[in-house]
């Protein structure tokens, strides 16, 4: 486990990290503290995750679907935990982002943009032409498709850290999330 970086304590540069990531995520969670162990990493999510999000053509809930499932395939129950309270907040039900553990969803538009997510997740990188096509076919376009891209990136960084890390869960836990069976 890694040392917690705590705010008030934090090197010049361990809070300028922290504070960027407070003003993109909205919180300074302990995934966060555990990642201001290397500052210029934290900065560097962060500032990919600000370039991603200044234009994105995906709503934020469709990138809560595409957090969730990544957060499922990369095994990473504090992200599931994370996801599931943003998703909340973007109007997904619970029902919605459970079913996005298992690259689920009601409405097509939906289920085409978690197929092609579980594709690029499990094949890396690898994405089916009919997968493509039919994300393409339920609206997306092909800088929404590379957004996906983004998304992904930004988030498996982080699990990545949450696993070598393993900060403190601060999060309720997702009951229905069980990564033998969700994981990729």
């Amino acid at each position: 486990m890694f040392n917690a970086i705590q705010p008030e304590t934090a090197s010049s540069e361990a809070l300028a990290a922290l504070n960027e990531a407070k003003s993109q995520f909205g919180a300074v969670i302990n995934l966060f503290k555990v990642t201001a162990n290397g500052p210029n990493v934290l900065k560097g999510i962060a500032a990919f995750n600000r370039e991603l999000s200044e234009s994105i053509e995906l709503t934020p809930a469709e990138t809560e679907l595409v957090a969730m499932l990544t957060s499922a395939l990369n095994h990473c129950d504090y992200c599931v935990n994370v996801h599931m309270q943003i998703g909340k907040m973007h109007k997904l039900s619970e029902e919605d982002l459970v079913e996005a553990l298992s690259a689920r969803a009601q409405s097509p538009r939906n289920q085409a943009l978690l197929d092609y997510t579980n594709e690029l997740v499990r094949n890396r990188g690898r994405v089916s032409k009919r997968a493509i096509d039919n994300a393409i076919a339920e609206g997306f376009s092909q800088k929404a498709l590379l957004e996906v891209i983004g998304v992904v990136g930004v988030y498996t960084s982080l699990q990545y850290i949450r696993h070598v890390a393993d900060p403190e869960h601060d999060f309720p836990r997702v009951k229905q999330f069980n990564a033998c069976e969700h994981g990729a």
